[in-house]
C-alpha cells in the first residue's frame, strides 16, 4: 500500500473480497496514507493500534472495530511501543449488487459509497453495533487455505448481514460533511502527486498550487490530514520507498537513495537510521527486523 489511490482489486474481479491478517511491528511500523474502492473493516484482535481516518486518529484497544468508507484516506500505524494483531476485511459493494435496477444499491450502498449516509466509524465493545458485528466478523476470518468451493455464498450472506446492521446505525450527512469531502478530494491530488513524483524537488508552494490553495492553508490542511508536516511526510515516504527497494533489489544503495529523492547520501543514511534503527546495508541483510515505532 502507498499514499495514493490503490487501483488493484482486493480479492478477484469475480469476487472482490479478501481478509488480510496484520501484525505490527513487522517489516514496517505501519501502512502509509492511501485509499481504495473497497469498504474496509479493521478488527483488532490483540494489543493496541493507531489508525488515522481522514483527520481523526483512533487508538484501537481490545476488540475494537473500525468501519472505513470506500475512497476514504486512512493510515495504519504502530501505537507507541505496543504490538498489535489485527485483520483487514476489504470488499467492493459490487459483490452485493444484482444489476442496474438494484434497489439495495440505490437506497443503501450508493449513499454509503458517496458518503451521503455516514457509518459510525469507531466501535468499542460498549457500542451497540459492536456486539452485532463481532460474531459476523469472527466468522469471516476463514483461513483461505481451508476454504471450500461454496464458501463464497456463506461469505456474501454474512457481508449482507453486516451491511444490514450497519445501515440501521447510519446517519445522513450534513452540509459540513459535504464541504469536508470537497477539501479531501483536493488533498488526494497532493498524495497522488507525491506518489508519482516523490523523487523530484517537491515544495510546499508546488503542492499548494496543485490543490489551488495558498501555501500556508495547504500546510495547515496537510498536517490535519496526515499528522505530519509536508516536509516530514515526504521524507518518510521516500524512506519507505527506499527501504522497499533495498529489501527487494540488488541495486546499489547509493543509486536507490538518489533515485528516491535523496541527493545527500550522508543525510539519507542518518534519516534511514533514525526511522528504522539500522543502517541501510544492515537492513538489506536483515530486512525482517522490526523497526522502532515512529
Amino acid at each position: 500500500m502507498s499514499a495514493y489511490q490503490e487501483i488493484k482489486v482486493h480479492g478477484t474481479h469475480g469476487f472482490p473480497y479478501i481478509v488480510y491478517p496484520g501484525i505490527l511491528p513487522e517489516r514496517t511500523s505501519g501502512v502509509p496514507h492511501h485509499w481504495h474502492e473497497e469498504m474496509e473493516i479493521i478488527y483488532l484482535e490483540q494489543g493496541k493500534l493507531s489508525v488515522s481516518v481522514r483527520n481523526t486518529e483512533y487508538v484501537l484497544d481490545g476488540s475494537d472495530i473500525l468501519l472505513i468508507h470506500p475512497q476514504t484516506i486512512h493510515a495504519i500505524r504502530q501505537y507507541e511501543d505496543h504490538s498489535a494483531r489485527y485483520f483487514n476485511i476489504l470488499f467492493r459493494f459490487s459483490m452485493l449488487e444484482s444489476g442496474t435496477d438494484d434497489t439495495c444499491r440505490e437506497k443503501y450502498l450508493e449513499p454509503i459509497y458517496s458518503r451521503r449516509l455516514l457509518m459510525p466509524e469507531y466501535l468499542t465493545p460498549d457500542h451497540p453495533l459492536h456486539d452485532e458485528l463481532e460474531p459476523l466478523i469472527r466468522k469471516l476470518l476463514i483461513d483461505p487455505h481451508h476454504q471450500r468451493f461454496h464458501d463464497e455464498l456463506l461469505i456474501k450472506s454474512r457481508v449482507f448481514e453486516m451491511m444490514y446492521r450497519i445501515v440501521l446505525h447510519c446517519e445522513t450527512a450534513d452540509k459540513a460533511s459535504a464541504y469536508e469531502d470537497i477539501i479531501y478530494e483536493k488533498l488526494k491530488r497532493s498524495l497522488r502527486y507525491i506518489e508519482e513524483n516523490y523523487a523530484e524537488n517537491l515544495t510546499v508552494a508546488k503542492m499548494a498550487e496543485i490543490c489551488n490553495y495558498s501555501a500556508s492553508h495547504f500546510s495547515k490542511l496537510f498536517r490535519q490530514l496526515t499528522g505530519e508536516s509536508f516536509t516530514q511526510y515526504l521524507k518518510n515516504f521516500r524512506l519507505e520507498k527506499a527501504a522497499d527497494r533495498i529489501r527487494n533489489e540488488k541495486t546499489k544503495i547509493s543509486e536507490i537513495a538518489l533515485s528516491c529523492g535523496f541527493s545527500n547520501l550522508s543525510y539519507f543514511s542518518r534519516a534511514f537510521y533514525e526511522k528504522f534503527h539500522t543502517t541501510p546495508s544492515d537492513y538489506r541483510k536483515h530486512p525482517f527486523l522490526p523497526p522502532a515505532a515512529n
